[in-house]
């Protein structure tokens, strides 16, 4: 079974790193975030999550995501110190099709920096260019710009919408923009890839 190993990738501002228990406070603190809230998946268990379940994640449950083939997270550790943030993950590694799909949250107090979008572009160049995988997937809700702009300030290509996809918490349901980045899109073209 081929999984990812454990890595640390260094940006411009920012150190990519395994989760550790001391970062459960600000994880926990991130998922009571009602614009984290609003934007995550119906039914998805870490969206207003307590303290136990935090510390849980962050000492076993994101790792074991990685042991099992199926993805790889990293905290986003601001190279000049101080708190989390955010969080960008690779998951639904599909390791025959050589493709994966990228999840990423910032934390409330790092929102406006730029950190999703550099540390996303890090983690898919990282992804296609170390692990040899041909596609990562990007999606997000149609109506949420913030996380639409970071998909292009990584430099992911725009494909197209998946139309009613999934209920939202606030009832209906929602389209999906489809996102891609593949090796090809790496080489440059006058825009930039980090």
């Amino acid at each position: 079974m081929e999984v990812f190993p454990p890595a640390r990738l260094t940006t411009a501002r920012l150190v990519l790193r395994p989760f550790t228990a001391a970062d459960a406070r600000d994880v926990h603190e991130a998922w009571q975030d009602e614009a984290y809230i609003r934007s995550a998946p119906v039914g998805y268990p870490y969206a207003g999550a307590d303290l136990p379940t935090a510390v849980s994640w962050c000492t076993t449950g994101i790792e074991q995501r990685r042991t099992e083939g199926k993805g790889v997270g990293f905290a986003l550790a601001p190279l000049d110190g101080g708190r989390l943030a955010g969080h960008v993950s690779l998951f639904n590694t599909d390791w025959t099709a050589r493709s994966t799909e990228i999840h990423y949250w910032t934390s409330p107090w790092a929102r406006g920096h730029g950190y999703a979008a550099e540390a996303a572009a890090a983690v898919a160049r990282w992804a296609l260019t170390e692990r040899r995988l041909e596609r990562v997937q990007l999606q997000a809700y149609t109506g949420n710009a913030a996380s639409r702009r970071v998909a292009e300030a990584a430099g992911f290509r725009f494909e197209g919408v998946r139309r009613n996809v999934e209920p939202t918490r606030a009832g209906p349901r929602t389209d999906m923009a489809v996102y891609s980045l593949i090796p090809a899109d790496l080489i440059p073209t006058g825009r930039l890839i980090m």
